[in-house]
Order: C-alpha cells, then sequence, then structure tokens
C-alpha cells in the first residue's frame, strides 16, 4: 500500500474512532456476567473474524457471487434504475472499510446479550421451513453476517440453504464469507452476496421462502419502502425476521436522549438512526400475521431498545 494511501486510512480510521469508541462501550457496558451466557453463545462469538484478503468470486451478469454449493437458487434480477438513482446513495470506500471492520470487530458483547432471544427466534424461522428441502433466504443488510451460527442447526440432517445478502458495502462481503465458513455452509449450501438496497431489493417477486433483518431498518432511507419490498420478494406465507433497535417505549427521558443522539449517530454509522418506531411500520405493512416483541436489551447503551419477531406474508 502507498504511503498516501496508509495515510488516508489512517485519517479515516481516526473520523470514524468515536463511533468505534460507542460500539465498544455499547458492549463494555453489559451488567450481565460472561459467565451467565450460554456456552453456545461464548462458541459462537468467542473469536473476531478477520480478513487476510478480499476474495472476489467470479461475478454473473447481476454482480452476485457464484454459489459455493449447487442448491436450487432463485433468480436474481437487476433493480429498476430510477429507484437505485434514489435510494443506492454514493458511499466512500474508505469508509465503508472503517465501517465494515468495526461492526466485524467490535459487536461481540452486543451479539452475546442478543444470542438468547435471537436462538428462540431463528429456531422458530427453521422450524416454519422445515418441510422445505432447499429454502431461499434473504439477509438484507447482511454485514458482517453475525447471525452466522444460527443457520448451522438447520443444515443436521436436511438440505442446504440459498443464502443471499443483499448490502450497500461491499467491503462486508469478506468478512460474511469468513463467517459462513465458520459455520460450514460453505459446504453444504450456497451464499450469494450481492450490491443492493432493501427499497430496491435485485429479486424476483414472490421468489423467497424467508427473509431476515438484523439491525438494518434503523440505517434505510426509507423503512416503509423496505418493508414493502420484503413483502413483494416473499411467497404466499413467507417468513419475515426482525431483529431492530427502536426509540424506547418505556422510559420518556431515555427516548429524547435517543432523538437528540440520532444527528450524530446518522453520520458517524453508516446512516443508523436511534429514533426509529420501526415495530409500528412492520405492524402496519399489510402483513398476514405478526408475531412482534418489545424487550430491552441491557447493557447495549443506546441500543436497548429493541422490537423483533416473525411476521408472515
Amino acid at each position: 500500500m502507498s504511503a498516501k494511501r496508509m495515510m488516508a486510512a489512517r485519517k479515516t480510521l481516526v473520523l470514524f474512532a468515536p463511533w468505534l469508541a460507542q460500539v465498544a462501550s455499547f458492549a463494555h457496558t453489559c451488567t450481565r456476567p460472561r459467565a451467565s451466557i450460554s456456552m453456545a453463545a461464548e462458541g459462537f462469538y468467542s473469536s473476531t473474524s478477520r480478513r487476510d484478503l478480499f476474495v472476489k468470486a467470479a461475478t454473473v451478469a447481476c454482480g452476485c457471487c457464484l454459489p459455493d454449493a449447487a442448491v436450487a437458487m432463485a433468480p436474481i434480477k437487476a433493480a429498476a434504475p430510477d429507484q437505485l438513482k434514489l435510494y443506492d446513495l454514493p458511499r466512500n470506500q474508505l469508509q465503508d472499510a472503517a465501517f465494515a471492520q468495526g461492526m466485524a470487530s467490535g459487536m461481540g458483547s452486543y451479539e452475546r446479550a442478543a444470542y438468547p432471544a435471537k436462538q428462540k427466534l431463528f429456531e422458530k424461522l427453521f422450524l416454519a421451513l422445515q418441510d422445505n428441502p432447499e429454502p431461499t433466504v434473504v439477509e438484507i443488510g447482511i454485514g458482517s453476517f453475525p447471525n452466522y451460527g444460527y443457520y448451522s442447526p438447520r443444515l443436521r440432517g436436511r438440505g442446504g440453504l440459498d443464502i443471499i445478502g443483499v448490502d450497500p458495502n461491499d467491503r462486508m462481503e469478506g468478512y460474511a464469507r469468513d463467517n459462513a465458513k465458520k459455520a460450514g455452509l460453505d459446504k453444504t449450501s450456497s451464499l450469494r452476496v450481492v450490491h443492493g438496497v432493501s427499497e430496491a431489493l435485485p429479486l424476483e417477486t414472490r421468489s423467497c421462502d424467508a427473509v431476515v433483518c438484523s439491525l438494518t431498518l434503523c440505517s434505510v432511507v426509507d423503512p416503509a419502502k423496505s418493508i414493502a419490498e420484503i413483502r413483494r420478494v416473499l411467497k404466499p406465507g413467507g417468513k419475515f425476521l426482525f431483529w431492530e433497535h427502536v426509540l424506547s417505549e418505556s422510559d420518556a427521558g431515555f427516548a429524547e436522549q435517543q432523538v437528540r443522539a440520532t444527528p450524530m449517530q446518522v453520520i458517524r454509522a453508516d446512516g443508523c438512526h436511534l429514533d426509529r418506531r420501526t415495530g409500528d411500520i412492520i405492524k402496519r405493512a399489510g402483513f398476514r400475521s405478526v408475531d412482534l416483541e418489545y424487550l430491552e436489551l441491557q447493557g447495549s447503551g443506546f441500543l436497548k431498545p429493541t422490537v423483533c419477531g416473525l411476521a408472515t406474508a
């Protein structure tokens, strides 16, 4: 790497230092002792996934990576140009690289705290998909793929998965593939990582069995449009698993702090809003049913108020 590039990278990391420190503070303020976390969660998030090399696989016309294993795959299509112009906004590659590394290395404590509730959600999801030998599961805002460990139990004695990761930050892909390998998904399933945005998903209508959204709808341009797109791509009866931090529903003073902190959070955390009522948007989106829970994830700072659940298309 040239001296100029190294200097630019250092400046970017300095710019993101306050945000990375905030992520660390979210993790370290957790009051629950590590001994109380299940052994499964410890194994799941005990080490940090690091890229030694950004591996680019051969690409097809849509720009996604070729699958790692042969399974029945849902078709991918190019999103409408006018929609991409509205929602796929220009990005800074150095900032994307810093943010990707921060998310891959700085969220372990948060994910350990979320593990018990998340595990139950994914168990419900894959129970609903148990009769499908090769379901298509779309992770919107796949990021570094922190949910990788929840997929492993689904593979025991069953067919593979067609996993499609959609993310506007192309620097996330290497971390996502590293984590997929940890779960053994590279040997049994297909993982295609596609550049895209939730408001204009590059997927056919009624082509997916499930959609997963985890800490994603806080940062999209238009949450309502995103959820409408999720409904569009789901097959009838398909499942939408969501896990999103939201505005506090139990503490007006804390909610006011979230509102005040949001403008700076948007700048330094890739568009993340602390003041959204995502649960209300999901309930109004027209799903056949919505099983939604509001919970507070202790020790997670502004990310403590959370809505999670399963919706059925």
